[in-house]
Parts: structure tokens; C-alpha cells; sequence
């Protein structure tokens, strides 16, 4: 079969590798559409300590396909699912799986990969509604989304890339008053107030700060969401963010020591929530309604369809 591997900094190569056997409980999944999640770029970039190259169809993540073949009772040849790949070898003609990390689709379609990363949204929002020794989730915990309300609340939401755009989309959902994107790049501000921003803020041409506290009338916003990765942006949300407010780290961490802020962290009483996941079995099927009824319009945020073949030139 074909894989990518990413075989040194910058550099990616489709490559002939021996097709994956399964084992008893795992799938075999014929993939057909794959996304580049903003966490794969630090392999590409070598901006963690790596050892190249990766092996084959790392470090995909974000896969819908069909099952070619089972050794499990859940699921079918012919299925139609999305799932994480074992291993995250997820850039290659076919991967391994298990059911716990899949669940099904109604059918194929192309954007229907954005509800992968719209689970993982999903799973953070969570943590916004539920208790705070809430840490794990019991077998039969169901989500009721359509109690989750931020009405009467303001939120920033700093990085308008796909998982920026699903958080401020989400907080249109949840009906919050003020919903400010913040983004570098212009026509990404663009999509987010089709996404439901009431307000959008270039960091490079304005003042955020300012910005935001003359939009919130002097009193901050309630709930600052960092959705791109870096300790800057991080440290971008503790100002824009009210007293006793809450930071939502969501960016994937591009290093492994970052220069934190903490008096201002400590000195405005701020809550910081960190969130990975997901709860495969519990958010993804929330994603999947949502994105196959058209609740979030995901086409919005879809900006090139490549081959596989076109790998190095996608990232």
C-alpha cells in the first residue's frame, strides 16, 4: 500500500509499505479522506524532538474511511466510519483501528472529516458545563449539548484556523452575547463572522487589548479560548480575560517548556483549563449529527482538497 512518511524536516514522501494486519478486536479501514489537524505540524517542522524519519501514515489523525476488513463484532465490511488510527498512522491507503476509536457514519462525504476535530471541540466545551472534580466520564454518561448556554457572557476566541472557526461557531450555539475572534489573517476573520463572530480583531494591525475592552465596555470577557498552540498566545488571553474569568487552553503545545505569565495569571484569579481528548464513543457521535444536519456549516472552513499524492505541497 502507499504511506506518507514523513522522512525528514519539511519533507514528506509517498513511499510502497507493507499493508497493516490486523488482530483479534481490531479493523482494517480503506481510508478516504483525510485532514491536516495543526498538531501534525511539529512533526513536519521538527519543532518537537523527533527521530526521523516517522514511520509510515504519521501523524494522521483525522480519517474517515471504509472497513475492508474485521476481526470485531461492532462493525462490518462496507461500514462507513470515522476513526483515529492506532499509532496515528493515519496518512496512508489503509490503517488499524479498534472500535472504541471509531464510530459510524451515514455515508461518505468529504467534509464529514471535520467532524473529527469538531469532537475534540466538543470535548473541551464540556469542561466549561461540567463539575470541577469531574475528571473522568462514567460508562453511561450521556451529553445533553442543547443545555450548555453562555448567554449573557463574552468570549475571545484567539486563532481563526478550523479549530477557531468550530469554537466560535460552538459559542454561537451556545448563544454567548460577544463573540470575539482574533486572528492575524484577514480572510480567516472573514469566515469567522459567517461563523457567528459579532466581532473580529487583527492582532497585527490593532490593539487587541483595547479593542476588547472598549467592545466589552471596560469589563473584560468572561471565558478567553487559545486555539493555536503557542505559549505567546497563551499568555495573550490572561489580559483580554476579566477578573475570576476562565482561559481554555486548547492549542496543542508546539514545545515542552513554555514562558507562562503567572502573575498575571495569579494576580486576576483566572481559572486555566487544559483539554486533549476526546471521549471518542461520547462526543464524536454529537460531531457526526452535527456536521451531517448541517447545525455547523463546516464547508466554511475547508480550504483546499488535494490528492494524497499532493501531500508535501497540503502541508
Amino acid at each position: 500500500m502507499k504511506a506518507a512518511i514523513i522522512t525528514r524536516p519539511f519533507n514528506i514522501e509517498i513511499m510502497d509499505v507493507k499493508k497493516p494486519e490486523i488482530e483479534e478486536g481490531q479493523i482494517l479501514i480503506r481510508s478516504k479522506v483525510v485532514s491536516i489537524c495543526g498538531s501534525d505540524m511539529p512533526h513536519f517542522l521538527n519543532e518537537r524532538p523527533m527521530q526521523y524519519p516517522l514511520l509510515p501514515g504519521v501523524p494522521g489523525h483525522e480519517c474517515i474511511g471504509v472497513v475492508a476488513q474485521t476481526r470485531c463484532k461492532t462493525y462490518k465490511e462496507g461500514d462507513e466510519v470515522l476513526s483515529i488510527p492506532n499509532e496515528d498512522k493515519g496518512f496512508a491507503e489503509f490503517f488499524v483501528t479498534t472500535p472504541e476509536r471509531t464510530v459510524r457514519l451515514p455515508h461518505i462525504k468529504d467534509k464529514y472529516v471535520v467532524a473529527q476535530p469538531l469532537g475534540t471541540v466538543i470535548h473541551a466545551c464540556k469542561k466549561l458545563f461540567q463539575p470541577l472534580f469531574q475528571l473522568y466520564a462514567s460508562a453511561d454518561e450521556k451529553l445533553d449539548i442543547n443545555s450548555w448556554s453562555l448567554r449573557g457572557k463574552s468570549v475571545a476566541i484567539i486563532g481563526q484556523g478550523s479549530i477557531g472557526l468550530l469554537f466560535t461557531s460552538l459559542m454561537k450555539m451556545f448563544n454567548a452575547d460577544i463573540i470575539i475572534g482574533i486572528d492575524p489573517i484577514d480572510y480567516r476573520l472573514n469566515i469567522a463572522k459567517l461563523m457567528g463572530a459579532t466581532h473580529v480583531i487583527n492582532p497585527c494591525s490593532s490593539n487587541s487589548f483595547e479593542l476588547v475592552n472598549q467592545i466589552t465596555d471596560g469589563k473584560l470577557v468572561d471565558l478567553t479560548i487559545e486555539a493555536v498552540g503557542k505559549d505567546s498566545t497563551v499568555n495573550d488571553c490572561f489580559p483580554l480575560t476579566r477578573r475570576n474569568g476562565v482561559v481554555l487552553a486548547f492549542g496543542v503545545p508546539r514545545k515542552t517548556l513554555y514562558d507562562f505569565l503567572f502573575p498575571e495569571f495569579f494576580n486576576r484569579e483566572l481559572k486555566l483549563i487544559g483539554s486533549l481528548g476526546p471521549n471518542v464513543q461520547l462526543e464524536f457521535p454529537i460531531a457526526v449529527d452535527m456536521v451531517v444536519n448541517g447545525m455547523i456549516d463546516v464547508d466554511q472552513i475547508i480550504s483546499h482538497k488535494m490528492s494524497f499524492d499532493n501531500i508535501q505541497k497540503s502541508f
